[in-house]
């Protein structure tokens, strides 16, 4: 049983009913559910028997634990694992936006990017989403995330302190924070959490999420949303903090329509809408959310298309005008992205865009993994379908031995979703796998 701080504890005791509280209590007995999150753009059968996740029909629950990193479906970006309470993101943006989409969004807090994915794949392709991670490995989790689950062609990820986020005024429509708090749901999941809380340690997060809203609202425009978020129970840190930011930013709170079923506590604090999930209500783990809609402002700022760069074509790649070149790279990217990455260049520092195909090296192309991973074929390198064996040997770095009657390069797939690039150059093949994404001590 976790043993749960006796402060905490009687924070708790305090703000739900006796009989609530012992269930509370109970909940901490149990192992925290497993669960993932199918990405609809990869189809596979392999878990459409699985449990859903009530409020996201394509989120599922494990039957059992499971190791992630041997399975080469995980690789192939197939699904992420994701933790279900967070899922609720998508009914949150159906309700608000219903077939709508923003135009421009922003994850403030991305890595290492359940929640940017989730809301990637709910946009539309001629919004631009840019996630951004303050922490520089973090930010590299990140991307490779997304360039794993292969979605990734309206993206810009970004390093940034929020407060660099002030000089884009109005410049989002859509902002969602997942702030840094003081993990009290994450109890049973991160034993860090449990060991580092403390009251002063609320008192600094919610201290700390004043700061990043002070240094974010201005970035999101007239009419827009901020979707924000915890995973802890602490109100200082929830619906006190929303009601701070709605007095200090003219914001109104957004209230929304959960089935009573689905067991998510909502609650009103002086006009202030939050929803609370509970481990002993939910099959998930601990989460606030709350959602806002700006009420000041002129409306969101439309940068100047700029100059167009030249597309390019090369006999690899199938022609399309989104294709230009930087340097030795190649890279995919729409109008849009490129109108957006123009005028941040210079006010963020951008760590990843669009989608990286490859390099040119003297007369060759060399495929990227972002290529490999695109859930589109904007190439035309032959496949290669392997067994699960043959996948793990490539995904661990080694050469795999491929029965093949031409030089070249060919695309490995496993049920026919790419995993990555490999030479093959007569006795042997060279794996083009990003060494650090590749398979150790398993």
């Amino acid at each position: 049983m976790t043993k749960l701080p006796d402060s905490f504890l009687k924070r708790m005791e305090s703000r739900i009913s006796e009989k609530d509280f012992q269930s509370f209590v109970s909940a901490y007995e149990r192992s925290a559910p497993q669960s993932i999150r199918i990405n609809s753009k990869k189809p596979t059968d392999v878990y459409h028997e699985l449990k859903s996740v009530s409020w996201f029909s394509d989120g599922k629950y494990l039957d059992e634990k499971k190791q992630f990193i041997t399975d080469p479906l995980w690789h192939a970006g197939t699904y992420y694992v994701q933790e279900a309470s967070s899922m609720i993101l998508a009914e949150i943006f159906k309700q608000i936006y219903g077939d709508e989409s923003p135009k421009r969004a922003l994850d403030l807090c991305a890595a290492p990017g359940g929640k940017s994915t989730l809301l990637q794949s709910l946009l539309d392709e001629n919004s631009v989403l840019i996630a951004n991670e303050v922490i520089k490995p973090r930010a590299q989790i990140l991307k490779e995330n997304h360039i794993r689950l292969g979605i990734s062609e309206n993206l810009i990820i970004t390093q940034n302190d929020p407060k660099q986020f002030s000089k884009l005024e109005e410049f989002f429509d859509y902002i969602q924070i997942d702030a840094p708090c003081s993990g009290e749901g994450m109890f049973r999941k991160d034993e860090a959490a449990l060991r580092e809380w403390s009251e002063a340690n609320c008192n600094l997060c919610c201290e700390r999420s004043k700061r990043i809203l002070a240094d974010t609202l201005t970035a999101l425009a007239k009419d827009g949303y901020l979707v924000y978020s915890t995973c802890t129970f602490d109100p200082d840190e929830n619906e006190n903090l929303m009601e701070w930011a709605c007095e200090n930013f003219d914001l109104t709170s957004v209230k929304l329509d959960f089935p009573e079923e689905w067991g998510i506590s909502q609650m009103e604090f002086n006009g202030v809408w939050g929803y609370y999930f509970y481990p002993h209500k939910v099959q998930g783990e601990g989460l606030f959310v709350s959602v806002m809609k700006k009420n000041s402002g002129y409306g969101l700022f439309h940068p100047e298309n700029g100059k167009k760069p030249k597309s390019v074509q090369i006999a690899s790649l199938i022609p399309s005008e989104n294709i230009i070149q930087e340097k030795e790279k190649l890279v995919w990217e729409t109008e849009e992205l490129r109108k957006v990455k123009n005028f941040i260049t210079k006010k963020l520092n951008i760590v990843y865009s669009g989608i990286e195909l490859g390099e040119i090296k003297g007369k060759d192309f060399i495929p990227a993994q972002a290529l490999a991973s695109f859930y589109k074929h904007l190439h035309i390198f032959p496949e290669v379908d392997v067994n699960a064996e043959t996948a793990l040997q490539f995904l661990r770095g080694n050469d795999p031995q491929l029965d093949l009657d031409q030089k070249g390069i060919y695309l490995l797939t496993y049920q026919n979703l790419g995993l990555g690039f490999v030479k093959f150059i007569g006795n042997r093949s060279n794996n083009y796998y990003p060494k650090p994404w590749r398979i150790k001590n398993y």
